[in-house]
């Protein structure tokens, strides 16, 4: 029997930039007994030194082979000729391929006998400006069990043209040779043998990663070269004959030559290929002579009318023959792109209203079609779609359901530990009248059915979120639960009952302490200030969330000081027998991995940190004893990158269960600077940090609690981490005394009967909905680094009143370049970013374009946009009661008539009146005249003296106390004197 399974054949040709990762991806691939057969096809770069070095390093499994640069046919070729592999693959040498993905081929191919097996690829495309790449899955299309290509020749259309994404028996290739000298040498090898194979296979997974570099490639370019898409199908065609297979595949070959010829054409059409007419025409005259000669039915194909692209469709009728195509490309080569581009949308609609009408005249329900087509257009979108004016219409129309609970986990992303546990319990009698509705992502349906299931919960309907069904149930919910946060859009209605229990107590820095996110604390803090209940796991967290979150003196609900909810579970000691006995593990030690993401959310950076985990999880695998068992449970972006089946003791977090569950039935947790350490405390059992990379990690974002602080073993290699795991001492008393003295077995129960049904139960709960101090909120339109606006600060943190309290209110994007500045405040001074949109009905929004945008005011609209201030007001401030508001800069209009019903105090400042400005821009002219008609409800208006010359202002003067100020800027001593 053949030592080696598979040879794996790479031509090199200039290609030293991505060598080194190609190369890395072949020598670990799972599949040992393989032979890499390099060839390097005359490369003038580096190349050969780096190949040189593999083989050097690798000998038993790296072939090296020059020759003069005759291309990457005859090195393909050359490389066939010395392959000794039962099986072949090729490889480009500027891609790279999944690290099992030879195995996984030649075990499906030697499973069933293979002689060919395809499976699917990543598109793999450079992000410009950073080291990194991003991966699109390009699915295959063919079925995925073993077949003949003559007895499923619809496959023939959808299979990949390429060698590098199949696996082929040596002995298939016997025959078949990549035509030297010739572009498109792909599709001649690749239709060949997919049609010539006994057996195909399928692996329906992305393993092979095709490169996409910044530069046109091959298949969207054109050149002399392209006319030898010609010469390759008459090698195809011609092959077919040969073997008797063209009259088997005739119509998939015609309809596969028509798609890559017209494919050619699509190329000619953007602006930059413009200039190239003759060698356009050229490639038309020679594709159309193949047509014509070879295939002169094809406009009759079938696969042109159910297969081809909406692309190739809509162009199909310009190249039904020699002329037409011609005149078309040269039109669109000749014209300017806009103005074509300008007559085939115009031509298009023309086309579709022709279509739309005849349709119309031959419908029965004349009525019917107009609703329907209507429900397509842009007016109906406007009203119907956006989810704010959605959801607005919702909240005023229907009213508050006495019995419908509503959960919410991290957008319906999860089905998380705390709103797990609360659904859990409400599988009791006293519920059985309340209609309990979970909130997910559609795609989540499946998978939190089946575990609900497992725990005999059936009570609960999913809705998915942002659809109507989810508006409706946060407009009418008596109770509604998350662990995040609602919508920016979402308004508590007085009737309903908010509880936010967030998602973990805080190690990681939060809030106002997030540098350079000092401004993006906006929706979250927003959705604290409405709720009516905060709960908090420790004395701890009540102290993070209030300070950085800045809710002291503007929150007036109740906190609950109860535990979490989640942490019931490791109370259950007979789950945790019984899942034992399921999974098999009475007599293991079961250790559970869960570490914290590592990164922004924006920047899923994951690559480092999947091969550092894996060389760990390796690690562990080959020192763990018998008896142990490792879970791992990773972060959603990194989690499907590691190959458990690659390892022994060390496998995946179970789905079937829930997270905390499991983690009842555990021995020992490893974490680092994940919060699931303060919630693993509560079962005593020991915890281990595994911090490898702490002073890069810290560097990067600030904790609350050194880790020096905890009394938990902490170690930072993987040497040290077995070296843990194996000792038996531990304890921490401290760390569970701070924060896990108040988690009980009755904490889910207590939180559910107290919120839900209004009982006694004994939680420590502290109200706060009487506020001592006064609140005053000013208004910024910007901070930027400016000295007018560092004085504003300074004077700001001066501000020594005990008995006030002074909040910055800004839009949270305006501060999004300036956000370090909001660092400078004092910790005295609070502030409240605003998230864009607004919840407007249809009618409002025409009232607020109306008044803002045309200038035309009714008493209509003035009553609509009253209505549209207040529920901003309450949607934006919740109840935080603010004694003094001043509006200090910016010209939003609307904000001027928000600010109108927010406090009794009010005042207006024009900080920053620019007097030319006033005399030379219409607009802003208008504006100040709006302002100015529209202050008479302000306590004050404080003015520069360049204002006091405006006719406007005799006006105001009667209505308003206008305080003018002779210096150019305008003072927050004076601003505040004025608010008093």
């Amino acid at each position: 029997m053949n030592e080696v399974k598979v040879s794996i054949i790479v031509p090199v040709y200039n290609v030293e930039k991505y060598l080194t990762v190609c190369m890395e991806s072949l020598i670990h691939q799972t599949l040992e007994d393989i032979e890499i057969i390099v060839v390097n096809d005359g490369s003038p770069d580096n190349s050969i030194k780096i190949l040189e070095g593999y083989e050097k390093e690798y000998p038993a499994k790296v072939r090296v082979f020059t020759t003069e640069n005759r291309g990457v046919s005859h090195a393909r070729n050359y490389g066939l000729d010395r392959a000794v592999g039962e099986y072949i693959m090729f490889v480009d040498s500027d891609d790279f391929i999944e690290l099992d993905m030879a195995e996984k081929l030649y075990t499906k191919a030697s499973a069933d006998n293979n002689d060919l097996v395809m499976c699917a690829r990543y598109n793999v495309y450079e992000v410009p400006g950073k080291e990194e790449l991003q991966k699109k899955e390009m699915k295959v299309f063919y079925m995925n069990q073993n077949y003949r290509m003559s007895e499923r020749k619809f496959e023939l259309v959808h299979a990949s043209p390429f060698p590098w994404d199949k696996l082929f028996k040596r002995s298939l290739l016997k025959e078949i040779r990549f035509p030297e000298g010739l572009r498109f040498e792909d599709l001649v090898v690749a239709f060949e043998a997919m049609t010539i194979a006994e057996s195909i296979g399928v692996v329906p997974e992305p393993l092979y990663n095709y490169r996409k570099t910044t530069q046109v490639g091959f298949l969207n370019s054109f050149s002399e070269a392209t006319k030898d898409i010609v010469e390759a199908f008459g090698l195809v065609f011609r092959f077919m004959r040969e073997h008797k297979l063209y009259d088997i595949f005739k119509e998939e070959l015609e309809y596969v030559c028509v798609r890559h010829f017209f494919y050619r054409y699509e190329s000619f059409y953007s602006d930059e290929k413009k200039g190239q007419l003759p060698l356009k025409i050229d490639i038309i005259n020679a594709t159309q002579d193949f047509l014509e000669r070879e295939i002169p039915e094809w406009p009759v194909n079938h696969y042109l009318k159910y297969t081809a692209s909406s692309s190739l469709k809509k162009h199909l009728k310009h190249y039904v023959d020699r002329k037409k195509t011609i005149r078309y490309v040269t039109l669109r080569d000749r014209l300017p792109g806009r103005l074509l581009r300008i007559l085939v949308r115009v031509k298009d609609k023309w086309d579709s209203f022709q279509k739309k009408w005849r349709k119309f005249k031959k419908s029965r329900k004349k009525l019917t079609f107009i609703k329907n087509r209507f429900k397509k257009s842009k007016l109906y979108k406007l009203y119907h779609l956006p989810a704010d004016v959605r959801y607005t219409k919702y909240y005023e129309k229907l009213s508050v359901d006495e019995k419908v609970i509503l959960f919410e986990s991290k957008h319906g992303e999860d089905l998380a530990g705390n709103i797990f546990n609360m659904i859990y319990e409400c599988k009791r009698g006293k519920y059985r009248g309340y209609h309990i509705y979970l909130v997910l992502q559609k795609e989540l349906f499946d998978t939190y059915e089946e575990l609900l299931y497992n725990y005999g919960i059936n009570y609960v309907s999913f809705i998915e979120i942002h659809t109507d069904e989810y508006l409706k149930a946060l407009a009418s919910a008596k109770y509604l639960v998350t662990d995040t946060s609602f919508p920016p859009y979402y308004i508590k209605k007085p009737e309903q009952v908010y509880l936010n229990t967030w998602h973990g107590t805080p190690l990681k820095a939060m809030g106002r302490i997030v540098q350079d996110r000092e401004y993006g604390l906006g929706n979250v803090q927003r959705n604290f200030y409405i709720a009516d209940y905060l709960l908090y796991q420790n004395e701890f967290s009540k102290n993070v969330f209030f300070e950085d979150y800045m809710l002291e003196e503007a929150y007036k609900g109740k906190v609950l000081l109860s535990g979490y909810p989640r942490n019931s579970s490791f109370y259950r000691a007979e789950r945790r027998d019984q899942i034992r006995r399921e999974c098999f593990l009475t007599d293991k030690q079961v250790i559970v991995y869960m570490p914290t993401w590592r990164g922004l959310l924006h920047k899923k950076q994951n690559k480092e940190q999947v091969t550092k985990i894996f060389n760990y999880l390796a690690y562990l695998d080959r020192k763990l004893k018998p008896n142990q068992v490792l879970y791992v449970k990773l972060h959603p972006f990194v989690k499907n990158e590691i190959n458990y089946r690659e390892l022994l003791h060390v496998k995946e977090f179970p789905s079937a269960y829930e997270s905390y569950d499991f983690l009842n039935a555990s021995d020992m947790l490893i974490t680092d600077y994940s919060s699931i350490m303060f919630d693993y405390a509560v079962s005593g059992k020991k915890i281990i940090l595994f911090t490898y990379d702490r002073e890069e990690y810290l560097g990067d974002r600030g904790i609350y609690i050194s880790l020096d602080e905890m009394d938990l073993p902490k170690v930072d290699t993987v040497k040290e981490l077995v070296e843990e795991i194996n000792k038996e001492e531990y304890g921490y008393p401290k760390f569970h005394e701070r924060f896990c003295s108040l988690d009980s077995a009755e904490c889910a129960r207590n939180v559910c009967d107290t919120m839900f049904l209004g009982e006694e139960t004994g939680l420590l709960t502290e109200d706060y909905s009487e506020n001592k101090k006064t609140n005053t909120l000013i208004y910024l339109r910007n901070l930027r680094d400016t000295k007018e606006n560092l004085d504003f600060i300074k004077g700001l943190n001066k501000h020594k009143d005990k008995n006030s309290h002074i909040y910055l209110n800004f839009k949270a994007g305006a501060l999004k370049k300036n956000s370090r500045n909001l660092s400078l405040l004092h910790k005295n001074i609070g502030y409240i970013p605003l998230s864009v949109g607004r919840d407007n009905t249809f009618l409002e929004y025409i009232a607020f374009v109306m008044t803002f945008r045309f200038g035309i005011e009714t008493k209509s609209t003035r009553k609509r946009l009253a209505v549209l201030a207040k529920r901003e007001n309450l949607k934006n401030y919740g109840n935080i009661k603010f004694d003094t508001v001043i509006n200090y800069s910016g010209m939003d209009l609307f904000l001027l008539h928000q600010f109108e019903f927010l406090a009794d105090r009010r005042v207006y400042c024009f900080s920053d009146f620019d007097e030319s400005k006033y005399y030379k821009d219409k607009k802003y002219r208008k504006n100040i005249e709006y302002a100015l008609k529209h202050l008479g409800n302000y306590t004050t208006v404080v003015i520069p003296s360049s204002m006091k010359k405006l006719k406007s202002m005799e006006e105001l003067m009667k209505k308003v106390n206008v305080v003018v100020s002779e210096e150019s800027s305008i003072h927050l001593e004076m601003l505040l004197k004025e608010a008093k």
